[in-house]
């Protein structure tokens, strides 16, 4: 029988290839893994504020799961360029969050001195209720809540004054990871996590890396008896080759495998989450 359980995250930075520890996060239950990406765009020479429909305070877009509609992240920065006549749109940061009610999580500035703030409100099986704010040190912020589906994608875009930046946040709460058919009893059980003890850094895909493409990967994975990584399988996949980057990577970790209440070692199933997150301030240094 194999029961299952999260784990936390590896970034994995494009520079330095540097990692971080793994981390316990919250079971399922008390946390809703939520990825963020903060993306910005430059308004069109010649093309008047008021050509482009932007309402006042942040706008909300919620649309169908990222697979049904751009699950690559090229496609959904094309779709804003031409939706609001910007002469680009970049991609400038990637999170992802394990998010309890009332915890508030701050985006990376990417704009001037302009803060993006996210708190989630309450979640269940189904959705996840966030409120969005986006503003400015010592300016009353623009607030707007957001209800967005377990498993889809909501938007929420603001622009920074009348010829600044169009700042465009996405919020993905993904989907509740339930246990298996016929081992619920399992979960119920005393079972140990599995520890780490050996890991392959993934390789940053150079495609991805020459795109500034960075984005979060997560992988449900089947932890064997005997500590090797069994089954691995995409709850969320990213293009130019990054999924399949942290899916070699975690083919060939190990572990000291987890144990019941009479100590026997017995499989589970876990989710990994593995960041690529791209150095931007090194990135953007010219190469001799």
């Amino acid at each position: 029988m194999t029961t299952k359980m999260r784990l936390g995250l590896l970034a994995v930075t494009a520079v330095s290839m540097l990692t971080c520890p793994f981390a316990a996060i919250g079971g399922e239950k008390e946390s809703v893994l939520t990825v963020f990406r903060v993306l910005v765009g430059a308004p069109a020479v010649g093309v008047a504020p008021g050509s482009v429909l932007m309402v006042p305070g942040p706008l909300v877009m919620v649309g169908r799961s990222p697979e049904a509609e751009a699950q690559d992240v090229l496609d959904l920065m094309a779709k804003l360029k031409d939706g609001y006549r910007l002469s680009e749109v970049s991609l400038a940061a990637s999170l992802a969050r394990a998010m309890a009610p009332k915890e508030e999580v701050e985006m990376p500035a990417v704009t001037g001195d302009l803060a993006v703030r996210v708190a989630l409100l309450a979640f269940d099986d189904l959705k996840a209720t966030y409120t969005v704010s986006i503003g400015k040190p010592g300016e009353a912020a623009s607030e707007v809540k957001v209800v967005i589906g377990r498993g889809r994608r909501g938007i929420v875009g603001s622009r920074d004054g009348e010829a600044a930046p169009y700042v465009f946040l996405t919020l993905e709460p993904l989907n509740p990871i339930s246990p298996p058919a016929g081992e619920a009893e399992a979960a119920k059980g005393e079972i140990t996590t599995p520890k780490l003890v050996s890991r392959v850094t993934p390789v940053f895909p150079e495609q991805a890396r020459k795109a500034c493409i960075d984005g979060v990967v997560v992988l449900e994975c089947t932890i064997g008896a005997d500590g090797a990584v069994q089954k691995i399988r995409p709850v969320r996949s990213e293009p130019m080759g990054m999924t399949e980057a942290a899916s070699e990577a975690v083919r060939q970790w190990r572990y000291e495998p987890a144990h019941n209440a009479a100590g026997k070692a017995v499989p589970v199933v876990m989710t990994v989450t593995i960041s690529f997150r791209l150095d931007r301030a090194a990135h953007e240094k010219p190469e001799k």
